[in-house]
């Protein structure tokens, strides 16, 4: 058998340059075009959700918001494993599941869970699903203050905190969301600055006015 195969071989020396110059072809071109990772992403497919809380200590966000999620997240088809972190300004519960699930239909499902879940939370509070991504998703956090020789800081540090909150909404957010590969930048902490409107009821009743007419115009 051995030396039928190498006979054969000898004789048809072109057919098996040809199929190995074939082979080494595609060899290289596999390797050029395979998708490799520096660090393999084996993590199951989760969904998070993330709730801002201001105002609250952590203690106060695991009982008021973390918690209630979870107990209405249980149960949820293919689930593996629910965890949560509770910090100051922010609730994040992650939910893990096994693989194959449809990840669609399971979004579509907390998001009616969060409608329910909602009721239990104090008011005000808007819990929101991060975008898909898994546990290797995450890649850093970081924290935006002025420099030391920074000019024209604010005199007040609530003043500095709006400030600089306004400056990662309008400028450090955009410009992250716009670098490739990046889905979602989530803000925690600082203030957001507000407009606020005090009408003057004896004016207005002086214009013919009511606080009702005043808020549809």
């Amino acid at each position: 058998m051995l030396n039928t195969l190498l006979e054969s071989v000898m004789r048809q020396r072109l057919v098996v340059l040809l199929v190995t110059g074939g082979l080494i072809a595609i060899g290289i071109w596999s390797a050029v075009h395979l998708p490799i990772d520096a660090v393999p992403d084996i993590t199951n497919p989760q969904i998070q959700i993330n709730t801002t809380v201001p105002a609250l200590a952590p203690e106060e966000v695991e009982k008021l918001v973390s918690f209630p999620i979870e107990s209405e997240m249980a149960g949820l088809p293919g689930l593996v494993e629910l965890r949560s972190l509770s910090k100051y300004g922010l609730s994040q519960v992650t939910m893990t599941f096994r693989d194959g699930v449809d990840i669609y239909q399971l979004r579509q499902l907390v998001t009616e869970r969060l409608q329910t879940a909602e009721d239990d939370l104090p008011p005000g509070l808007t819990p929101k699903l991060a975008p898909i991504a898994t546990g290797l998703g995450e890649i850093f956090y970081y924290a935006l203050d002025y420099a030391s020789d920074a000019k024209d800081i604010p005199s007040t540090r609530q003043t500095q905190l709006v400030e600089l909150r306004q400056i990662q909404d309008y400028i450090v957010k955009p410009l992250l969301r716009n670098t490739p590969g990046v889905a979602e930048v989530n803000t925690s902490g600082g203030y957001e600055r507000q407009i606020i409107i005090q009408p003057d009821p004896v004016r207005l009743a002086a214009s013919g006015l009511s606080v009702d007419a005043l808020a549809g115009i």
